[in-house]
């Protein structure tokens, strides 16, 4: 049903906004002639009948675009928590903050140069979108996998759920490690090699 309202909403938003453009290409084409535009409005202002009716309508296409907004951003809200009944009340809880320690988890493994993570519960169970930046000395296949089970298992875990969790895993950069040289012992006595001796100071000569 709200999937419906949605497209409804939706549908709504996009036919008012091309009748709007279209209005105004027809304008500027002279298709619509300014005198005409000229005598609608004068109709329209001086129809009482005319009037009321166009104002009802006004007043009608601003409601139905509160109510459709506040159907979308409900839907969009509702994606992004999760919810369940305790014997002392209902519980609500962020799926944010459940991205944040799923991310923490995931640069525990040193696999992994950056995540981006997102996740939103739907009909279907949980659904987690992580797009990555891997180290070039991995195995992509076997360290997707693992972050498929870590991820589901955790989320099951803080949850508390059985429903299902479905991970999408995008590889959208694999990168190199820059090594930097070390300047240990061995870089000392090379330097002191290439260096002159110091010449100790005898006095002045005469």
């Amino acid at each position: 049903m709200r999937f419906l309202i949605t497209g409804i909403a939706l549908l709504f938003y996009v036919l008012t906004i091309s009748i709007i453009g279209g209005v105004a290409i027809l304008f500027v084409l002279h298709i619509i002639l300014l005198e005409d535009v000229n005598s609608y409005l004068a109709v329209i202002y001086n129809d009482t009948h005319i009037r009321s009716l166009t104002g009802g309508i006004g007043f009608a296409l601003i409601a139905l675009s509160f109510i459709f907004a506040r159907i979308i951003s409900g839907g969009r809200q509702k994606e992004r928590t999760i919810a369940f009944d305790n014997p002392s009340g209902r519980v609500s809880i962020s799926l944010s903050a459940v991205e944040d320690l799923v991310r923490k988890l995931m640069y525990s493994l040193a696999e992994i140069k950056e995540v981006r993570l997102h996740i939103i519960a739907t009909k279907k169970g949980i659904e987690v979108e992580a797009r990555l930046v891997l180290k070039a000395d991995v195995n992509i296949p076997d360290i997707t996998i693992r972050l498929q089970e870590l991820i589901k298992s955790k989320i099951q875990e803080i949850l508390g759920i059985e429903e299902a969790v479905i991970v999408r895993i995008h590889v959208v950069k694999i990168v190199l490690e820059e090594h930097k040289p070390k300047r240990g012992k061995e870089d000392a006595e090379e330097k002191e090699k290439l260096e002159p001796a110091p010449v100790p100071f005898q006095g002045y000569r005469r």
